[in-house]
């Protein structure tokens, strides 16, 4: 058996990923790249049903679901592939917990430690000028592994779906950012400072609310 929940990224992919796909300008599908089965499964979920429940995020599924839910994540051969969710009862808090489970027990964030410093570029220069940091994000996401540039635009691009929606769900970019901070823009040397917090949720806020920009450049 290969668990997936709590294993570096790169390696649970390699038996428990899926292929995404998207349109050219031509209107051409092709490879986009790979994620996480749990991370493709949740997320469409979450698109097709989750984007008017308040709270989305923030309220916590049923232990006992959420157990088995990420027991089938991590039953091979298939890992969750042909989960059928007409088929389950579970509840949409329970599919958002845990794909804010997945991503908080990764053994590093989505954004590497050692560029998560590159992130805070921006601070240091004043006036701010958002054309300029959204040029730099570009090129940091960029520089980033293959996997976890996948994956941070797929959750990004997720998270603005819901920020959108906020009226209804509640989830607004803010909040979203302070949920998934841990999983995505994190360093262990600084989880005791309240400046590096707000710092770090900053970032993943305007990321969430420039998605659009990081998704183009891809």
């Amino acid at each position: 058996d290969h668990p997936v929940f709590g294993k570096p990224l790169k390696e649970s992919l390699r038996y428990a990923s899926v292929q995404i796909s998207t349109a050219n300008a031509n209107g051409d599908l092709y490879v986009w790249g790979y994620i996480p089965v749990v991370v493709a499964k949740c997320g469409l979920y979450l698109k097709e049903n989750a984007t008017e429940v308040p709270g989305t995020f923030r309220v916590n599924g049923s232990n006992k679901r959420m157990r088995d839910l990420q027991a089938a994540f991590e039953s091979p051969p298939r890992y969750g592939k042909s989960l059928d969710w007409k088929q389950e009862s579970y509840t949409t808090h329970d599919v958002a917990s845990v794909f804010r489970r997945y991503l908080t027990q990764m053994p590093e964030p989505v954004i590497p430690y050692d560029m998560y410093h590159f992130f805070f570029s921006f601070k240091a220069k004043e006036p701010f000028n958002q054309e300029e940091v959204i040029s730099t994000y570009k090129s940091l996401i960029r520089r980033m592994p293959r996997a976890n540039q996948y994956l941070l635009l797929y959750v990004l691009d997720l998270l603005s779906v819901f920020a959108r929606k906020c009226d209804k769900n509640l989830m607004t970019a803010t909040n979203l950012a302070v949920i998934f901070r841990p999983g995505l823009i994190s360093h262990p040397q600084h989880e005791m400072s309240p400046q590096e917090h707000a710092l770090s949720q900053r970032v993943l806020e305007f990321l969430i609310a420039q998605q659009d920009w990081f998704m183009l450049d891809i």
